[in-house]
């Protein structure tokens, strides 16, 4: 029903360990909702997170290597992929989350979003149920079936290192953190 790419290998546990040290040390801001501006560009209902600004360099390695998977995740999708927006590294805390939502490329919005043809994450930090260092609790990936009135989920909690992709049109939510810190980067592929 949700039509998913998980490549577990894409970034090995050194990368991410290195990563996670940055996004630990990394300034940051809440992160904003796309076309939106000045103070309506922060939704607290809506989303809470952070968008941690890392170096040029970093941005780059993991644009890199996202750019690097395009071929391939455009054949899974069926859809010729172009570039990937530059990567957003987020942190979430404790009750930070962001509700059911799409990334784009669909026909009633009309900002910058339409031209999203699959959403990338990549994950950094590890799912437990225990609290611990580099692990968070809650913070689900959770995907709806796109039948309308179906209750049907499907959550997600991949192992740091696993990049997951899927259609942009596609409603998804990370439903609120309960514990630890939730790390992860997003891009979009157009």
């Amino acid at each position: 029903m949700i039509d998913l790419l998980q490549i577990d290998d894409f970034l090995d546990a050194a990368a991410c360990t290195t990563l996670l040290a940055e996004l630990r040390e990394a300034a940051g801001a809440p992160a904003t909702l796309l076309g939106r501006t000045g103070a309506d560009a922060v939704q607290p209902l809506v989303r809470r997170t952070t968008r941690a600004a890392l170096p040029p360099a970093t941005r780059e390695r993991l644009l890199a290597a996202l750019l690097a998977r395009k071929d391939a995740i455009g054949r899974h999708f069926g859809v010729t992929l172009g570039t990937c927006e530059e990567p957003q590294f987020l942190r979430y805390g404790p009750g930070d989350f962001f509700v059911a939502h799409q990334d784009g490329n669909t026909p009633i919005v009309h900002d910058d979003s339409r031209f999203r043809r699959v959403s990338a994450i990549v994950f950094l930090s590890a799912s437990s149920t225990d609290p611990g260092l580099d692990a968070y609790g809650g913070g689900v990936l959770t995907f709806h079936d796109p039948a309308p009135g179906s209750s049907w989920r499907l959550p997600l909690t991949p192992t740091p290192g696993t990049l997951v992709c899927f259609r942009a049109e596609t409603t998804h939510e990370v439903t609120p953190v309960t514990h630890g810190e939730r790390f992860t980067v997003v891009s979009w592929y157009r």
